[in-house]
């Protein structure tokens, strides 16, 4: 992810695609001709042929089969409202507002920025999954139901439990600090762990995990962070679960 560039390497094709002015499969013949002519390599070819080939096709499967109860899933029990600033950008927390920003101006954002910001926080903060599922479906121009709502549910928020993938793609400031350069400009500090300037991701992370415990404790693509977490004393927990509470019912209060 990079500030004023909202495409980086993407295709743009999904809202064509999506709208149906272009099939899979001519799509994936160009592709496959590009690297048959030298004109692109065989990994990029490969990953972008497995994309619409595979996932695309995978969602549809998900959708297809789990309707329509799968739009009721919410396996984390989450409640909270959508913080207005999915719809106006007013944020302090420079990653949200880029790429609300870039959503705001192309009704578009590329699927970093999707899952592993606004969709990351949104599941950090226990977003209720049809806020944000809602949301998706409004601002971006490739949203249809049908590919939109599994990837939210099961991608995103993990709202159906596991069904379509095997952990919560839950992660602190840390992560978009290495794939990003929004921390730099940001008003917090993604180096702080705790207090008034510290990122919020790295506070809501743990106090998701913390709350999610009973759920999540068992999955072993989470073994790492629950085991890191059982050495807490329990002041220590607590102490991060009152700072992330607090800091989302302030951005639970009308702009």
């Amino acid at each position: 992810m990079k500030a004023g560039a909202p495409f980086l390497f993407h295709s743009l094709l999904s809202p064509s695609l999506n709208l149906g002015l272009l099939s899979p499969r001519e799509v994936c013949v160009a592709a496959e001709g590009a690297w048959r002519a030298g004109a692109a390599p065989l990994n990029a070819v490969e990953g972008f042929i497995r994309q619409i080939l595979g996932w695309r096709e995978y969602v549809r499967g998900v959708y297809s089969e789990l309707m329509p109860g799968y739009a009721e899933e919410n396996a984390l029990e989450a409640n909270r409202p959508l913080p207005d600033f999915y719809w106006t950008g007013k944020t302090d927390l420079r990653c949200l507002r880029e790429a609300v920003r870039d959503t705001q101006d192309h009704a578009y954002s590329h699927h970093i920025q999707r899952l592993m910001v606004t969709g990351n926080f949104a599941l950090l903060a226990g977003v209720a999954p049809k806020e944000i599922e809602r949301w998706y479906l409004a601002v971006y121009a490739d949203a249809f139901e049908w590919v939109e709502m599994p990837n939210t549910l099961g991608m995103a928020v993990f709202a159906d439990g596991g069904k379509m993938a095997s952990k919560p793609y839950a992660a602190s400031g840390a992560y978009i600090d290495r794939m990003s350069d929004f921390c730099a400009g940001c008003a917090y500090d993604v180096k702080q762990k705790s207090g008034s300037k510290a990122c919020p991701f790295n506070y809501l992370y743990w106090a998701f995990l913390i709350r999610n415990e009973d759920r999540l404790a068992g999955n072993p693509r989470l073994a790492m962070p629950y085991r890191t977490l059982s050495g807490w004393a329990d002041e220590r927990r607590s102490a991060i679960t009152i700072e992330a509470e607090v800091f989302l019912d302030r951005v639970a209060q009308p702009a």
